[in-house]
């Protein structure tokens, strides 16, 4: 075997892995946001507050590395006296929602600013939602084919990808059909 040939081979490989993931990726998305649409209850949430969390990474001499969840400001400061090569600073913007549960009580949760699409909208605002019944904090908004056709997308390139490292055993396949 020359070397065009296990080059050709490695790069199959390859192909065949990274579609494998995606498909995999996919799939449990689609599973678990279907899922959760299916078994969730549906209700309306107030946007409360918009939040900037940050999550800072760094290592003392000696240690394990440390990823803890800091307030921005003092986040942005520790990088500042350490340096920028030896904290990182990670933001996630988040929601603070209101919204009643089945049972009539009230329920705050903090949701992510990108899953729950809020980050330009004004305090107060109300947004449909679905939680999980047994974990209120669980807060997804309705799924829509926007939301769906990513998914889609991510599965189709994964699946094309296993077909096309595939295609010559599934040409001798279909041959000796």
């Amino acid at each position: 075997m020359g070397f065009a040939e296990r080059f050709a081979e490695g790069l199959r490989d390859r192909i065949f892995v990274v579609g494998a993931f995606f498909a995999v990726i996919a799939a449990i998305g689609l599973y678990s946001n279907t899922k959760h649409q299916m078994t969730g209850r549906a209700t309306t949430v107030t946007l409360m507050e918009h939040i900037n969390q940050c999550t800072v990474q760094y290592q003392r001499a000696g240690e394990q590395k440390r990823k803890e969840a800091w307030p921005c400001e003092q986040a942005e400061d520790f990088q500042r006296r350490i340096g920028t090569n030896k904290v990182e600073v990670t933001y996630n913007p988040v929601a603070r929602v209101r919204f009643p549960l089945e049972d009539g009580s009230t329920h705050e949760a903090d949701v992510s600013e990108v899953t729950l699409g809020s980050s330009k909208l004004p305090i107060g605002t109300t947004l449909p939602v679905v939680y999980a019944a047994g974990n209120p904090d669980d807060v997804r908004p309705p799924l829509t084919w926007q939301g769906i056709k990513y998914w889609l997308g991510f599965l189709g390139f994964g699946l094309g990808c296993l077909v096309l490292t595939r295609l010559g055993r599934l040409r001798a396949l279909l041959g000796h059909a």
